[in-house]
């Protein structure tokens, strides 16, 4: 129980009601905190009794219970973190056994022997208003606080001197982990860590306990910093139920108290606020890029007009080269709940995506449509252009495996074309490229450059012709295994795996050789196609990469 809370056991013993009594055993529990009173009537009185009461009675139950009743009474009411027990013990008893006395001292669990002729309401009622005005005092602290930090955002203050506030107000270094805008903030006054050291620690930290539920509330654990393990508090910034990241004090000055809590948590939601206003500029932001980008995508020629009208206001050159990265989010991480979080996961990505096209001093556009993210890239010419792409591609999809949890994301990279008005057909590759990748391509980039004979498959209007090509040469082959239940299609497979090897066909079908051998002229028979002539291995090998790319068919 936090000393704020309550009073000690030494303050209430100060007191003019108390005066009289004195501490007879457990004199470790000294400063044990008082948050409430309690009468005992009976001993049944332990399941009803809280963590920080001092409990009041008279010594009958310890004249008439049997020794072990009343030494399992006193572990009972030291395993519930009682402040204490006050007794009177005369006129009941000359003295408690010193076997209860021998335990409490043990246990470390104070005994008061009241003074007989004080009533307990005598007791009551003034320790209560003793606590009762320590927690005022406290009530106002924090009320005082929190008009304090309104007044620092009202008056055009951030986040940075809240913070310093506060750092003032609880003593001990703070900062905060924002996870939207993935970056750390610091007050005015001196760590006495590195700064590295100390965001690598609490990253790792996050990262291991990124499914604890319980960091949706405020939650003490200990970080080692330096060498030494140091009590720290993770207090949410919370907006509409979603963390948006954590304020952090640790106790390298003095231990963190309840009333520290309370006041980070009434600044937390000042915080939040202040987030919220950083997240809805970009919103904005992000909302007039998505607009100009749709514009400019458009097959209608006012639309696109308006959008090459307006792109010098994003620095764009009209006659450079333009190509189209997009990234699609196919599964949602389990810890998003809604729609609102979704949405705040992808502007989280689009964050990310702009500090690295940033830093690689790109002139870029990102931005998202339902569960896609697109980003425009500008090049003046295009020397080395192939590597650029695939390094700020790299990046990217490092940084978002790394800072989000997403379950399933392709990037798909368009080809570059001349001139703004062109853009669209590198969001067609890139869309090609991404479909590609769902059906038959095991990578998460997939540039649709490097797509080879697939990218012949991605053209829309090639899709009947390929359907025909298929039904003509492996559809036969596909209903006998279904009618049949055989594995001839597989065998096919395999063939072309190992380029007709049957040694290694039988070893990774796990089959005898004569039986793969009766498979391959299976195959033919059935096929009609001979897999010693080039143009029919060809033709069942292409076969194939259409039934993959079809899908079920």
């Amino acid at each position: 129980m936090l000393r704020e809370s309550g009073i000690t056991l030494k303050e209430a013993l100060e007191m003019e009601c108390l005066k009289d009594c004195r501490l007879i055993a457990g004199f470790e529990g000294y400063n044990n905190v008082i948050t409430r009173v309690n009468i005992m009537a009976d001993p049944d009185i332990i399941y009803w009794v809280s963590e920080g009461e001092l409990l009041l009675t008279t010594a009958y139950f310890f004249k008439t219970a049997h020794i072990d009743e009343q030494i399992q009474f006193i572990k009972e009411l030291s395993k519930r973190n009682l402040s204490g027990i006050a007794i009177k013990i005369y006129p009941y008893l000359e003295r408690l056994p010193r076997e209860v006395i021998d335990l409490a001292n043990h246990l470390k669990f104070p005994i008061i022997e009241l003074d007989y002729q004080i009533p307990f309401t005598d007791i009551i009622t003034p320790i209560f208003k003793e606590i009762f005005n320590k927690q005022a005092s406290l009530l106002q602290k924090i009320e005082d606080l929190h008009e304090n930090l309104m007044n620092i955002i009202l008056t055009g203050g951030g986040v940075k001197d809240i913070i310093t506030t506060l750092i003032q107000t609880v003593g001990n270094p703070i900062l905060i982990k924002n996870h939207y805008f993935e970056d750390f903030i610091y007050g005015d006054a001196i760590y006495p860590w590195s700064y590295e050291e100390l965001e690598n620690k609490i990253e790792i930290f996050l990262k291991n306990n990124i499914n604890n539920k319980r960091l949706k509330e405020t939650y003490s654990t200990k970080l080692k910093i330096d060498d030494k393990m140091l009590d720290t508090a993770f207090i949410p910034i919370k907006v509409k139920s979603s963390v948006y990241g954590y304020i952090i004090v640790i106790a390298s000055e003095k231990s963190i108290t309840n009333f520290d809590i309370v006041s980070i948590e009434t600044a937390s939601a000042i915080i939040a606020v202040e987030s919220l206003r950083r997240i809805s500029i970009q919103e904005v932001e992000n909302r007039y890029k998505a607009e100009f980008f749709e514009d400019l995508i458009s097959f209608d020629k006012i639309r696109k007009n308006k959008a090459i009208e307006r792109a010098l206001y994003y620095n764009f050159d009209k006659q450079a080269l333009y190509n189209i990265v997009t990234i699609h989010f196919s599964q949602r991480d389990l810890n998003i709940e809604n729609q609102y979080d979704f949405d705040q996961y992808k502007n989280k990505a689009i964050h990310i995506i702009n500090s690295i096209c940033s830093y690689e001093n790109t002139t870029f556009l990102a931005t998202s449509k339902g569960s896609t993210i697109n980003i425009l890239f500008m090049w003046k010419n295009g020397k080395d252009l192939k590597s650029k792409i695939d390094n700020i591609v790299t990046e990217i999809n490092k940084k978002i495996k790394e800072k989000m949890n997403l379950a399933k994301y392709k990037i798909g990279i368009g080809r570059p074309y001349e001139g703004l008005e062109n853009a669209f057909k590198s969001l067609k590759d890139a869309e090609k490229a991404i479909e590609a990748g769902k059906k038959y391509v095991d990578a998460e980039i997939i540039d649709f450059d490097e797509l080879g004979i697939y990218k012949i498959f991605c053209q829309d209007n090639l899709k009947e012709e390929l359907m025909k090509f298929y039904r003509s040469t492996l559809m036969p082959l596909c209903e006998y295994d279904t009618k049949r239940n055989t594995e001839l299609v597989r065998t096919l497979e395999v063939y072309f795996e190992t380029n007709g090897n049957l040694k290694k066909m039988s070893q990774k079908l796990f089959t005898h050789y004569n039986t793969i051998l009766y498979r391959i002229n299976r195959i033919c028979e059935i096929t009609d196609m001979d897999l010693n002539d080039e143009h029919d291995r060809f033709s069942l090998e292409t076969a194939l990469k259409i039934k993959k790319m079809m899908g079920n068919v």
